[in-house]
């Protein structure tokens, strides 16, 4: 996704900014189906859509030297006490299973949005987060318009064997733990795909 539609103060107005990704209008209304799923509509093109264009000066986003519209992301694979990893079903794009994690703020250390993201996603406070890798991934779209995001990936260990207390919050639903292996062969989002790739090593170590 490249920004050349945008008016050329809006990067430094300091407002969020929503636009229609067909009709590139600044109508965007969001909204939530019964089930929890999240769309939008543009009431200038009356298109309905899964993902708008939002520029939010509250998040860390670039764009690269090719024009392309970048976030950055920080996410969690949270692990139980049998090696088994936290998922859940996503109510916006991209729809699928993921791990906690969520867009970084402006002056947000990743490894306190990785926390931060945990906390509002699924209950879990954390605790002594361990650093796994940090991941450009191309081609990873979001409900904001991005289509690239750098990922800071950590892990959670429970303590002493302890199971870890689910609360999913408005963003995720049917939460389930799976090994990487299982993960893999069920419908997880591109971005998570690649990181039980990238990272497979890590998440198999003790």
């Amino acid at each position: 996704m490249r920004l050349d539609f945008l008016p050329p103060d809006v990067p430094d107005d300091g407002a969020t900014h929503h636009y229609c990704l067909h009709c590139h209008g600044e109508a965007v209304e969001w909204r939530t189906e019964d089930s929890g799923r999240r769309y939008c509509l543009c009431h200038a093109c009356g298109r309905a859509a899964d993902r708008a264009v939002v520029v939010d000066p509250a998040i860390n986003w670039w764009t690269a030297d090719d024009g392309e519209y970048w976030h950055e992301t920080a996410g969690v694979f949270v692990q139980d006490p049998r090696g088994r990893f936290l998922f859940f079903d996503r109510t916006a794009f991209p729809f699928g299973l993921t791990v906690p994690a969520g867009h970084m703020e402006r002056d947000e250390s990743p490894e306190r949005a990785a926390a931060r993201e945990l906390e509002e996603e699924t209950g879990i406070a954390a605790g002594a987060l361990e650093y796994l890798a940090t991941t450009p991934i191309p081609g990873d779209g979001c409900r904001r318009g991005a289509d690239a995001h750098l990922w800071h990936v950590y892990r959670l260990l429970p303590d002493a064997g302890e199971d870890f207390e689910v609360t999913l919050g408005p963003e995720g639903t049917e939460a389930v733990w799976l090994t990487p292996g299982e993960a893999l062969s069920r419908p997880v989002t591109y971005a998570v795909r690649r990181l039980l790739d990238d990272c497979a090593g890590q998440l198999a170590a003790p």
